[in-house]
């Protein structure tokens, strides 16, 4: 598979970079979105790769065992009896803040995360849809799910939604 990541990432002097339409720490943006939609009109179920300077989906993997035990572990983490309509999960490439923030690089990471949640949240709310931040994942199935390099890119967060009932 091509390193369809890599269409974000211009290069600075000294680190790769992107640009991002929310804060990130030393505006490296280390911070990946990958939807894992279960059912959303006019869009597939898979899991997806969001390229956020082309706006744009790119398809990751179709539904199998490993799509599903996430969405599974979402509405087990959640206490949720229904299924989400789409679960984003947010992965870290800690290169990006490591070699210039060193010990704190995890720290930063959490932060943006969470700063992301709440953007995801607040514009949730506006759509008036359901949103819920998910307190545990797991980050190897996601990995093998992704085919990502664990130890490059690994999930940090996830946060469904679906329409309010």
């Amino acid at each position: 598979m091509k390193n369809i990541r890599n269409a974000d990432i211009t290069k600075a002097r000294y680190y790769q970079s992107s640009q991002r339409p929310y804060p990130g720490g030393g505006a490296c943006y280390e911070l990946e979105i990958y939807p894992l939609i279960k059912t959303c009109e006019g869009i597939d179920e898979e899991l997806y790769y969001y390229q956020p300077l082309k706006h744009q989906l790119i398809k990751i993997s179709e539904p199998n065992n490993l799509t599903e035990t996430l969405i599974k572990n979402a509405i087990s983490a959640s206490d949720s009896e229904c299924s989400p309509q789409i679960l984003f999960i947010i992965a870290a490439r800690f290169q990006r803040l490591s070699w210039k923030y060193e010990s704190i690089a995890y720290s930063i990471v959490l932060k943006d995360a969470g700063i992301l949640l709440q953007t995801m949240y607040l514009t949730a709310a506006a759509m008036e849809l359901a949103p819920c931040a998910i307190g545990c994942g797991n980050s190897d199935i996601f990995a093998k799910t992704a085919g990502l390099n664990y130890y490059e890119e690994t999930s940090v967060a996830e946060f469904m939604i679906g329409g309010k009932s």
